[in-house]
Parts: structure tokens; sequence; C-alpha cells
């Protein structure tokens, strides 16, 4: 059974929440994102399936249906829905785990509870 968590404009569906991966299909709406962050335990793959998506490492680049984007962990980045529409992207991190931060982030009912959840799966935001 796939579960579905919803966090501000992000549709996260977990399709595969194993440790050596996680696999999450997850729609963007319009102007959603995320803030620039770190991950110190996981490198992400990001791959467009539909709509156009900004990646930025430090340069800037669109990424549109059947792009890929390859994010090694310790690297600064961002990503955001440029589209009118919502754009889908499958994202492909390992280890696996990162599936408890946005379980934990959407059930939190302060920013320190959402910090802590951050905090948690190693993921430095700013």
């Amino acid at each position: 059974m796939t579960e579905t968590i919803v966090l501000g404009g992000t549709t996260v569906r977990v399709l595969v929440a194993q440790e050596a991966v996680t696999v999450l299909d997850v729609t963007l709406e319009k102007g959603t994102g995320s803030p620039p962050h770190v991950h110190s335990r996981e490198d992400e793959t990001m791959v467009v399936l539909e709509g156009e998506v900004e990646l930025d490492e430090g340069t800037s680049r669109l990424l549109t249906p059947g792009d890929a984007g390859r994010v090694a962990r310790g690297v600064r980045h961002r990503f955001a829905n440029r589209v009118d529409g919502p754009a889908r992207v499958l994202f492909v991190c390992t280890p696996g785990g990162l599936e408890r931060f946005f379980r934990e982030a959407a059930a939190a009912t302060t920013d320190a509870e959402a910090a802590a959840a951050a905090e948690r799966a190693g993921l430095v935001f700013g």
C-alpha cells in the first residue's frame, strides 16, 4: 500500500521505503519546492515526470520530463516548480530513510518540531 504525505503544497507518495533506498513520487504545486538545504546522509536523484522543475546547486538548470538531476550528499541545493500547473518528480534517495522526515514534518505543529525532524534526518536548511 502506498503512503501519501501532504506537506504544504507538496504531496509525497512513498513508493519504496527500505534501508537501502527510498523512492518518492512527489507532486509540487505551482511555486512550491524546497528551500536551500543539504543532505548529510543520502544522495538524491530526481527525475521529472511531468512539468518543469528548476534545480539549483549553485548553478540553476531547468529539468523537463525525462530529465534527471543527481545531487550528492553534502551539496547545498534547492528545487522549485516554475510552471503554471503541478509538476511530478520521482526522487530516489540512497541510502533510504528520508521518508521519515516527511512524516515527521507533516505531523509537526510548531517550527521547533519541524526543525527537530530535519535535524534527526540529517538535513540542514538555509
